[in-house]
């Protein structure tokens, strides 16, 4: 082949890689995005940095540094140049006419890719530090006295689970009605977590639970404190700890400061941020005194305040924390018929409403628990039911049927929840309960013939079906190899460990996943006042002519 033939078949790959660290001092911190040019032996042949979204804007420049001056070789230009990137090909075609320019999957460069930010992120996990920009060792050293403090305070012993929520201002700090929530009710993962809001949290126990099946959630932002085991503390913030003596309450109380972008993407803690958790930790303790008025406020759903002065390495901040009361607006009445209002729902022929649904659903759990139907234990397998049945199949509880009840218990579920075996039977066991409740109470149509799907083997056959690692999914599999590893799996605490360790290290080769395909989410559609109020009308009719035929 003669030295033209062979320059004509060169064909160069480029592609996109998100770098593993943040970039500060120039406005908000964000994560550069990396443009690579890889030659078809494999060579990386340059690479340019970018602002995420402005690759595209830098690529015909990139390009032409990587022919001109290539990180291996001699200068040269490639016949062909192929990216997965529409606009960057689009850039790429009108400064280059002379290279053929093919918008296609790069899977070669994907891999190396891969490997290159898996191994940039061990490296900044074994460089880990408390120190960011502004954060100075007296700053550490402030805030590692207070969180000592509230870990001796075991603030998790007091607020009675993770679903009693604290409010948290503080004008100076420009925090307003953040969203405080307090971890460690459980046993382990002891923290507060703080989001900007109500909203954030119930995306954050979502996402939790989406992962759980399978799926690949949207992680909202979030910043949380976590007491570590001196053990599973990353090597460089234990070597900064003992150098500057910083105070440590005991052994299983090493502070851990992550602040997480939207999708969970970690960064460095801002010097607001470090001033954020000190004030939160001197005065959540002073609020958390009082336990006989917080008890009773828990307990009667009532609103207890209390703004004060704290004290941090910043100076003093006026804060208020707040109890939050219950939310009477997502309480549905107890004097309508529930089966009544899902079975409208499924006759509008439209994409269900998720903010319509829950509230009903968790109406319709609340009188099953109540029933003598029912087993006594947390009814999750009921919630778990309606909602693959909303997901899947675009129905509630109204209307699904035996084939879709069957497909749910013995396919959905073993594919996609990770729980043991062994609780197959207490499975099964609930939602007979809750299938012969919705027959007693509401005279719901196919009761029989689903409560015949999980009679007879129904327990034996779910057994068999939750230990077929051939049904496992990536998720799942991830979250299995966790229990195996002794993680309490079917825990939020559990699964957040788990997560840390797997973000610690490369996963063991004993581990292997079957691919995932991955699927967009469900949504609702936005809906306007005159379109709710319509369909609403629509409901009532349906729910009227559903009574005249029983």
């Amino acid at each position: 082949m003669s030295l033209k033939k062979k320059q004509a078949s060169v064909e160069w790959m480029g592609g996109l890689m998100s770098m593993p660290a943040y970039v500060t001092g120039e406005g908000d911190p964000y994560r550069p995005e990396a443009l690579v040019w890889m030659g078809a032996n494999g060579a990386l042949l340059g690479s340019t940095l970018a602002k995420p979204g402005e690759a595209a804007r830098h690529a015909a420049e990139s390009l032409r540094n990587a022919i001109e001056k290539p990180m291996f070789g001699r200068a040269h230009a490639p016949a062909r140049v192929r990216v997965a990137s529409p606009e960057i090909a689009d850039a790429l075609r009108i400064a280059h006419p002379s290279i053929a320019v093919t918008c296609a999957p790069t899977p070669e460069l994907d891999a190396v890719l891969s490997m290159m930010q898996e191994k940039m992120a061990d490296d900044a996990e074994a460089n880990r530090s408390y120190f960011s920009p502004g954060v100075d060792a007296a700053a550490i050293a402030s805030m590692f006295h207070a969180v000592a403090g509230l870990y001796r305070s075991k603030p998790w012993e007091i607020v009675p689970t993770e679903h009693n929520l604290i409010s948290f201002t503080s004008e100076k700090l420009n925090v307003r009605d953040a969203t405080l929530v307090v971890i460690g009710q459980a046993g382990e993962s002891y923290g507060v977590i703080l989001f900007s809001g109500v909203e954030q949290w119930d995306a954050y126990l979502e996402a939790v639970d989406a992962i759980q099946h399978g799926d690949e959630p949207d992680i909202p932002a979030h910043f949380a404190l976590n007491f570590e085991q001196k053990s599973d503390l990353a090597v460089g913030l234990l070597s900064e700890i003992e150098r500057h003596h910083w105070e440590v309450a005991d052994g299983a109380a090493y502070p851990w400061l992550l602040a997480a972008d939207r999708g969970g993407i970690p960064r460095a803690p801002t010097a607001d941020e470090v001033t954020t958790v000190e004030a939160i930790s001197r005065a959540l303790p002073e609020m958390l005194r009082d336990r006989d008025r917080l008890a009773a406020a828990w307990e009667c759903g009532e609103s207890v305040a209390r703004t004060m002065s704290v004290q941090t390495h910043a100076g003093e901040f006026e804060v208020t924390l707040q109890i939050l009361g219950d939310d009477d607006d997502d309480h549905v009445s107890t004097d309508i018929n529930v089966i009544d209002e899902l079975f409208a729902m499924d006759q509008e022929g439209e994409e269900l409403d998720v903010d319509e649904r829950q509230p009903l659903e968790e109406e319709l759990v609340r009188q099953f628990e109540a029933s003598p139907e029912a087993t006594g234990a947390d009814s999750n397998w009921c919630h778990h039911v309606m909602n693959y049945g909303a997901d899947h199949f675009g129905v509630t509880i109204a209307t699904i049927g035996p084939r879709d009840l069957r497909e749910i218990v013995f396919e959905i579920i073993p594919r996609r929840f990770s729980v043991d075996s062994s609780r197959a039977g207490e499975i099964i066991d609930e939602l007979r309960a809750f299938y012969a409740f919705l027959k007693r109470e509401f005279e719901l149509d196919q009761a029989d013939a689903c409560l015949r799907v999980l009679g007879g083997d129904a327990a034996k056959k779910l057994k068999a079906a939750l230990s077929d690692r051939s049904r496992f999914g990536m998720a799942k599999s991830l979250f299995m190899a966790g229990r195996d590893a002794g993680y309490d799996i079917e825990s939020r605490e559990g699964v957040e460990a788990w997560m840390r360790v797997l973000q610690s290290g490369t996963l063991p080769d004993s581990i292997q996943l079957p691919p995932l395909p991955r699927m967009p989410p469900i949504r609702a559609r936005p809906v306007d006042a005159a379109t709710a109020k319509a369909k609403k009308n629509r409901r009532k009719a349906t729910r009227h002519a559903r009574k005249k035929n029983r």
